[in-house]
């Protein structure tokens, strides 16, 4: 909520999958630990900010684009001068789709390559103008610029991203409802699971434990919004003990209960 609070939106269009919008963040600001809903991508366009999410601190610059996956935590430090982005965010139907062809809405990651520049101008100049075939320019870009970034990602874990790591990953989208100890977790990829647990922090930026909430509050968010089905049924599908703990995370993550956050999506 704070970032809503916080930023100045200049223009925004909804697209069938994405939402776009261009944001003017004053200088200085300083944004507290908060947790975004969707996953999600940002192109700097100007100034930059400190982003700091689990115990990782990066520095963005312009032309730099990143990739968050959803139910994100992060928090926001800006520099001296005002900061303007330009970010998409993917509707859950959406993010099914892509997952099937990239990596970079799994974890938080950044590009800033001159492909990649060059594609988030594109866009950027698409979203402005915004004639009758912006939408369809824009979705080929959104496309673009995902192949481009998976590609840099993809070479990056290969060269230091150990097989059973994935594997594990692979493991928990495969078996997220399911009641998991992290011994389990290693013992299926064949690793100690103190050396899973750290190893896995390194790379994705967040626990094991972190990582399967996601995954829960990502499947129990789309049942939410898109069927009827009783939050109880959606708890027990998504893994969470009962009703109870279904809205007590939920709370934690958005301020607001399961049923509140049905009603807000059907309006939106």
């Amino acid at each position: 909520m704070t970032d809503e609070l916080s930023k100045h939106i200049l223009k925004k269009h909804e697209l069938d999958g994405f939402t776009l919008f261009e944001s003017l963040y004053p200088s200085r600001l300083k944004q507290p630990r908060h947790t975004h809903r969707l996953a999600s991508f940002s192109f700097v366009l100007a100034g930059s900010y400190v982003e700091r999410f689990g115990r990782c601190v990066q520095t963005r610059r312009p032309s730099t684009v990143i990739f968050h996956p959803p139910q994100e935590s992060h928090a926001v430090d800006f520099d001296n001068e005002a900061v303007r982005i330009l970010s998409v965010e993917v509707g859950f139907s959406r993010l099914d789709y892509l997952r099937r062809h990239s990596i970079v809405l799994d974890s938080s990651a950044s590009c800033r390559t001159e492909t990649i520049a060059w594609l988030g101008r594109r866009i950027h100049k698409e979203f402005r103008r915004m004639d009758n075939t912006s939408p369809l320019a824009i979705e080929g870009l959104v496309f673009e610029i995902l192949a481009e970034a998976s590609r840099t990602q993809s070479n990056s874990f290969k060269s230091r991203t150990p097989r059973w790591l994935a594997q594990s990953r692979e493991f928990l989208h495969d078996n997220f409802s399911e009641s998991l100890a992290l011994e389990d977790i290693a013992k299926t990829v064949g690793v100690h699971p103190v050396h899973l647990a750290r190893v896995f922090r390194e790379q994705y930026g967040c626990t094991v434990g972190e990582y399967l909430r996601r995954l829960r509050i990502e499947f129990a968010c789309q049942k939410i919004s898109t069927t009827d089905m009783p939050l109880s049924e959606i708890a027990h599908a998504a893994g969470f003990a009962d009703h109870s703990h279904l809205s007590k995370t939920f709370k934690h993550h958005f301020g607001l209960t399961p049923s509140a956050y049905r009603k807000i999506s059907r309006r939106s």
